[in-house]
């Protein structure tokens, strides 16, 4: 089985390669890095979600004719959705599992900006550094800090602009949701909306801290991962 993880804003897929020490053998960890950003840096820098997932499909195709599992966090879970969406239009095989980690469903009004299109870029970084939200740690190479914030700022601009409902996709399996208590951006969000948009199971799982809550309970959340899909840890 295949386990692709998506990534958040700003962030680099291949992080999510450290939960393979907590993850059965047996399952294959795909990290769905998006186009123009950290080792596909040399490709094209892909603004919207559409395009960004079109081009992870076309690239991930051969691995997705066997039983595969989608997890989200954050921006992930935005990708996520839009990747069931394109996969059903194309008559694809579907995922046997979805994980959706901190993030609302993409139907809510809830933002970080009330305009995005109005926020600069140094409003964007400030907002996600002030509150947390961003696993870029500051770096002396100021060359290397503006194509970090470039790519945060593309990743924020595209997630906000994301709408979809129900009504549009549906997913045809159980989906785990997971988020962090104290994150600032579930404050007023009810993570168990997320049931609307799956015909199958919704469990929900809060946790202890932030928004990237599961560097803290990463072992904790790779157990849920481990049960949902019926393997052996």
């Amino acid at each position: 089985m295949v386990l692709f993880f998506f990534p958040h804003a700003g962030g680099s897929a291949k992080s999510y390669s450290s939960f393979k020490r907590f993850l059965p053998k047996e399952l294959t960890v795909v990290p769905m890095e998006l186009s123009g950003r950290f080792t596909r840096s040399s490709e094209p820098l892909l603004d919207n979600v559409q395009d960004c997932v079109a081009d992870l499909i076309e690239k991930h195709s051969e691995l997705l004719s066997g039983d595969y599992a989608l997890f989200g966090h954050s921006m992930g879970t935005v990708l996520v959705t839009e990747f069931v969406k394109q996969t059903k239009a194309k008559g694809l095989p579907q995922p046997c599992h979805i994980f959706l980690s901190g993030k609302n469903p993409p139907d809510e009004d809830v933002h970080c900006f009330e305009n995005v299109e109005n926020a600069s870029d140094d409003e964007i970084v400030s907002f996600f550094t002030k509150n947390s939200l961003s696993s870029n740690a500051p770096v002396p190479d100021e060359e290397l800090m503006r194509a970090l914030n470039r790519v945060l700022c593309t990743d924020v601009r595209m997630a906000e602009r994301y709408k979809t409902t129900p009504d549009e996709v549906k997913f045809g399996c159980d989906i785990t949701v997971i988020y962090g208590k104290d994150d600032p951006l579930m404050q007023s969000v009810d993570m168990n909306s997320w049931s609307r948009f799956t015909d199958g199971r919704c469990e929900v799982f809060p946790f202890e801290g932030d928004h990237f809550y599961f560097q803290q309970h990463k072992e904790e959340v790779c157990k849920i991962i481990t049960e949902r899909l019926g393997l052996s840890d």
